[in-house]
């Protein structure tokens, strides 16, 4: 058995490997991705093909199936560091925390150059089932999404499950955005032009703190960028049945996930664990909803875009065909995963760009 050292060891060379290996050229890339997966017609892009094979000799620990859960984190967080490791080296970035509900967590404020103060910005939840996760394994989206968007980030630490079952995260979320609203001034943030975003789990809590604010429990964002988001805590969409197996996230992982933070399946239907049931849509903001051709979490996520769009809901739907599931965490190993983070990036920017700044704002009012 590797010990820690031995594994770091390998998990930067597992990384620096697929930076190499899915630069290669595309005629390259369709040797190595072998026989092609084709469902309902339709192919992953070669760079996802090829991960799906290379996930098969994968030595990370998986905890769903009787692993170390600490060290399946130790090494996500490496292996994310990794992969964000030089993406726009410009962006400048500060470490810091903030009071949580249940004790201090961490925050990490990132800052490209030539942001105004005030300025725009988003709150951005890491992914990674409520259980995994970190602010190292999202360091490339954030800068990424700094930089392209031209906001400050505001990448937030919440509570982890098992540890901290539902709904800690969600009310993590919700305290962790009216925080950053509340000092706006210490972020450099205008308020009026402050958004809310995440990946997967973490676009779950987004769309958490979009409906609390609709309910006025906290001031509004000006825009939710929801990318993969986990919508229904049921899962018995068809997606979950076609890609429930080789395409990344797993179906069996994913039922390990909803087990360690949603302990009671009558809870299934909570909004806070499954906004696709929230009855209530009126007051949401501008939303911006990415899926992915090949994610059992697609049928979800397109389920609670075509909700929004029904209830008038401002909204932007871009399904990426030939992508998997957390586009977010490749983004330095990956082209086609940075392409469809560059997207999100461009709408974010539009959308914040159709928010008044706040002086703006008061003069409209007066």
């Amino acid at each position: 058995m590797l010990n820690g050292l031995s594994r770091r060891l390998l998990v930067r060379s597992i990384m620096a490997g697929l930076r190499w290996l899915l630069r290669l050229p595309s005629p390259v890339l369709r040797v190595l991705a072998g026989r092609p997966v084709v469902v309902d017609g339709r192919q992953p892009v070669l760079t996802a093909q090829v991960l799906m094979r290379v996930a098969r000799f994968a030595p990370f620990d998986a905890p769903h199936h009787n692993g170390s859960l600490s060290r399946a984190r130790t090494e996500l967080n490496l292996a994310g560091a990794l992969a964000g490791a030089g993406i726009c080296p410009g962006v400048r970035t500060h470490d810091g925390s903030w009071p949580g509900p249940g004790g201090p967590l961490p925050l990490r404020l990132y800052e490209p150059a030539g942001v105004p103060a005030p300025g725009p910005a988003i709150v951005y939840f890491h992914g990674g089932g409520f259980v995994l996760g970190s602010l190292d394994t999202h360091e490339g989206a954030c800068r990424l999404l700094a930089e392209e968007a031209g906001v400050r980030v505001v990448s937030i630490g919440y509570r982890l499950a098992p540890e901290h079952p539902f709904p800690a995260a969600a009310s993590d979320a919700v305290a962790a955005f009216a925080h950053v609203a509340s000092h706006a001034a210490e972020f450099g943030v205008d308020p009026a032009r402050l958004a809310v975003g995440g990946d997967s789990s973490g676009g779950n809590l987004a769309a958490v703190v979009a409906h609390a604010a609709a309910r006025g429990e906290l001031p509004r964002p000006a825009f939710s960028l929801l990318l993969t988001p986990a919508t229904d805590a049921l899962g018995e969409s068809a997606s979950h049945g076609q890609f429930g197996s080789g395409f990344r996230l797993n179906r069996d992982e994913w039922a390990w996930y909803r087990a360690q933070y949603v302990r009671d399946p009558a809870r299934y239907r909570d909004p806070r664990a499954s906004v696709l049931y929230d009855e209530s849509l009126d007051g949401l903001p501008p939303t911006f909803v990415a899926t992915c051709g090949f994610d059992l979490l697609r049928d979800e996520g397109e389920a609670y875009a075509h909700r929004l769009a029904a209830a008038g809901v401002p909204l932007v739907h871009r399904r990426h065909e030939g992508q998997l599931h957390g586009f977010a965490n490749r983004v330095g190993i990956d082209p086609d995963a940075r392409a469809a983070m560059l997207h999100a990036a461009g709408v974010l920017r539009a959308g914040l760009a159709l928010s008044p700044p706040r002086d703006q704002e008061a003069d409209t009012r007066d």
